[in-house]
């Protein structure tokens, strides 16, 4: 029995919106086309149209075929590689460096950078083995009998309110619904099943591994208790699926539970594997007993009591944001699938739809990262592959921070705590890179990392000899700070962290014409194509190409990063009273830092030789790092020069010779520059090209075909930017409103010091603005589209908190 995509008539979506599906508690379905995603037939495929639910800890991506539903299983423990495999792992580290980084510097300071590469090649890359890679848990089979009826008013969807996946449909004059989530307070995946005829739910459900399964056992007739061994990092697993049903009967036969003429049944789904972060062989956890506890808890509450702590729990971080966009009405009826196909054939009016990316956005970063749990990965906490992709690794040059860029301005710190556990875990280990390849003291981490806290460089110097990756965690320690006024946080968790990742900036500085650089550093990714011995006048291989290239270069992403670094950490040390003589160092240093240059194009430089060029399309914009996320290009000169390197990099597909132009991660960035320099056409120009050039019908996007979340996650962020700015000691109100924005309204933003805002705006211009001053806190200067705002304008009010 088979469902046909097929295009219905507006007036087809209104009827069928309207139909009555009366399911568990008697429920209509409820579109929003600001907090619902749905589809009119079941997916096919995992990348592109597959819908996903999840708790931080786990997560689920189910497809929606009538006969046999299928959740792809995925745990963030769920990892190959590690100690217990490897039993000379040691974060990555190969000895040697430390006795070859004078020789490499020098060879920079003297221009002969050929030989600092091959040097570096040598002894300053890191051992992946044991490394690992992201594996799924396996496939939750769920199949149903077939009656040979047709089906009719099929609809599968997400909703964004409360967080519940559903599928719904008719055949054979029954009505059935099936609603899906994950809980984080249980810790379980809940999956029911009810009709609107009694006695209507049958099924069978097992489980299909992916790791190696040593037993299979049936606990009290209902639950399937599935015990075995991730071979490629020793770590044990357990699963449970608990059944329970209201009516017929249930039985349990060869790894399978099987309902009979239920009058509605719930599986309860949890899984762990022994990974504990804070023991040295990464063991400790019993999974058996942890999976045991969590269904001995969740059983008795039964499926109205879990949903409803779901729910609950969800909705105190949703709910405290709302943003809302007045558009195109007739639009707005259509499934999702044709809003997003109306947007690529350039139809913009759809504004809610921006407000549905905002909401899937957000809904992605409380689904994937909680407290307790390990950080998102560039799938987020959902895998349908043996290997995820670039092994679903904690990517640090701008995938992994992109993620949580959302956090800060739609108050959703507590999703960003995973982020900054995982990072205090990589201090200890921090430490022994840098004495290990620099010599130095304080810690650092370099472009990729895993769950057993990798922080050595890379395999190869062009993408792992990135020692900026410290810098970028530590922003996100200040912006935790910066947003909420914890001083307690700031005190005990980020200070420490960003004070020893300053002390290895500090001892790594080099003096170079009376300037101080960081080297060696390779721009992310990225190098300098030559031919007969001089830089190309114009790039003629893509950034993937290592032939006649060079990487060790001074960059400016390093003077970028450091100066943010070290100006966070003095903001940090005035607030605490604290290391006054430490601090004095840090800014002396920051001022000898290189100053920024504007090359021949009128360009920043990325590198301090001036050999940018118009046709280098590279993916990366890391010497743009001072304008967003961080705050040194703040200069009109400095903007301008930025403007330029962004025009001459480009935005949008370059294929074939650019494989990797373009796609999501990078698009979100170009997005945010454009909005920091105030810039809101060319903003949403960018946001509406990704979505034509990578946008999935399941609002997930494309980089280098393959789903990845980091744009999405970060869209909130983005549109933030657009409609109020605080990196500058003021409150921007509407910096960068695109004109297909015409009328709207958010409620909630929070700003850089703990302001919170409600703005409305009409025909472009601000209507109300609500301002809640902290406490402690002064009225800060506003502004509004780059005028000055008079706080005390009959639509401006004032509260404090």
């Amino acid at each position: 029995m088979k469902i046909s995509k097929c295009i219905l008539g507006l007036n087809v979506m209104l009827l069928l919106i309207n139909i009555p599906f009366w399911g568990y508690a008697n429920q209509r379905i409820q579109i929003s086309p600001e907090k619902t995603i749905w589809y009119t037939y079941p997916a096919k495929d995992w990348s592109t149209q597959c819908l996903h639910i999840g708790n931080g800890y786990m997560g689920g991506s189910f497809y929606g075929e009538v006969e046999k539903e299928c959740f792809n299983i995925a745990e963030k423990t769920f990892w190959t590689g590690g100690p217990n495999v490897t039993p000379d792992y040691n974060y990555g580290i190969i000895k040697g460096g430390k006795e070859k980084i004078g020789s490499i510097k020098d060879a920079i300071i003297n221009g002969n950078i050929a030989t600092a590469d091959s040097l570096a090649r040598k002894y300053m890359v890191g051992d992946y083995e044991g490394f690992g890679y992201f594996s799924k848990v396996g496939d939750l089979q769920i199949e149903f009998p077939n009656n040979h009826q047709p089906i009719s008013d099929y609809i599968r969807g997400l909703d964004l309110d409360n967080s519940l996946g559903f599928v719904r449909y008719k055949t054979g004059g029954v009505n059935y619904q099936r609603e899906y989530f994950c809980s984080y307070p249980d810790k379980v995946m809940a999956l029911h099943f009810s009709s609107d005829i009694q006695g209507q739910i049958s099924f069978t459900v097992y489980q299909d591994m992916t790791q190696k399964v040593e037993s299979v056992d049936v606990k009290n007739g209902n639950e399937l208790v599935i015990n075995g061994l991730i071979e490629g990092s020793g770590l044990t697993y357990c699963v449970r699926i608990a059944v329970l049903n209201k009516g017929g009967n249930i039985s349990a036969e060869q790894g399978k539970l099987t309902v009979k003429n239920a009058d509605n049944a719930t599986i309860l789904y949890t899984v762990k594997t022994e990974y504990n972060p804070y023991s040295p062989n990464f063991k400790g956890i019993n999974p058996q007993k942890e999976t045991e506890e969590i269904m001995a808890n969740a059983i008795p509450k039964e499926y109205n009591k879990i949903k409803t702590r779901h729910i609950q729990d969800y909705k105190n971080l949703f709910d405290r944001v709302s943003f809302s966009l007045v558009g195109d009405k007739e639009l707005e009826q259509l499934p999702t699938d044709k809003r997003i196909e109306q947007l690529k054939k350039g139809m913009t009016d759809d504004s809610a739809l921006k407000s549905l990316y905002f909401n899937f956005g957000r809904y992605l970063l409380i689904s994937a990262s909680r407290p307790g749990t390990l950080p998102s990965t560039l799938q987020g906490v959902w895998n349908c592959f043996e290997a995820a992709p670039w092994s679903g690794n904690y990517q640090s040059n701008i995938n992994l921070q992109e993620m949580y860029w959302s956090c800060g301005p739609t108050n959703l710190p507590e999703c960003q705590e995973a982020y900054i556990d995982w990072m205090q875990g990589l201090v200890e280990p921090g430490r022994k890179v840098a004495q290990a390849y620099y010599g130095t003291d304080g810690w650092v981490s370099h472009a990729t990392g895993n769950i057993w806290k990798y922080v050595s460089p890379g395999s190869d110097i062009m993408w792992g000899l990135y020692p900026m990756g410290a810098a970028w965690h530590c922003r996100h320690l200040w912006d935790q700070f910066d947003y909420s006024g914890d001083l307690d946080y700031l005190k005990k968790t980020a200070y420490p962290i960003m004070k020893e990742a300053a002390l290895f900036y500090l001892e790594n500085l080099v003096s170079f014409q009376n300037e101080y650089i960081m080297i060696p550093s390779s721009s992310a990714e990225h190098g300098i194509e030559f031919k007969n011995g001089v830089p190309v006048p114009y790039t003629t291989t893509n950034g993937e190409v290592n032939e006649n290239k060079l990487y060790l270069y001074p960059a400016f992403q390093d003077i970028e990063m450091v100066y943010d670094l070290f100006t966070n950490f003095i903001s940090a040390a005035e607030c605490l009273h604290t290391d006054k003589e430490f601090k004095e160092k840090i800014a002396a240093a920051r001022n000898k830092l290189a100053k920024l240059k504007i090359g021949r194009y009128g360009q920043l430089q990325e590198w301090m030789i001036d050999v940018d060029n118009p046709r280098d399309h590279h993916r990366h914009i890391s010497h743009l790092y001072g304008l967003f996320p961080g705050n040194m290009v703040n200069t009109p000169e400095l903007q301008q020069a930025a403007k330029k390197s962004l025009n001459m990099r480009g935005e949008g597909f370059k294929r074939d010779r650019w494989f990797h132009a373009g796609g999501n991660f990078s698009a979100a960035w170009r997005i945010a520059c454009w909005a920091r320099l105030l810039d809101g056409e060319r903003a949403s120009h960018i946001f509406n090209l990704m979505i034509k050039e990578s946008g999935f019908e399941n609002m997930i996007s494309n980089q280098a075909n393959n789903a990845q979340i980091d744009a999405c996650m970060a869209t909130p962020a983005l549109f933030s930017e657009m409609i109020m700015q605080s990196h500058n000691g003021l409150l921007h109100i509407l910096p960068a409103l695109p004109t297909e924005w015409p009328e709207g309204e958010v409620k909630g933003l929070i700003a850089r010091g703990g302001y919170k805002l409600n703005i409305s705006w009409k025909y472009g211009k601000l209507t109300h603005l609500d301002l809640f001053i902290p406490k402690g806190k002064e009225i800060p200067k506003l502004m509004v589209n780059n005028q000055e705002l008079d706080h005390n304008e009959t639509k401006v009010h004032i509260g404090y908190m």
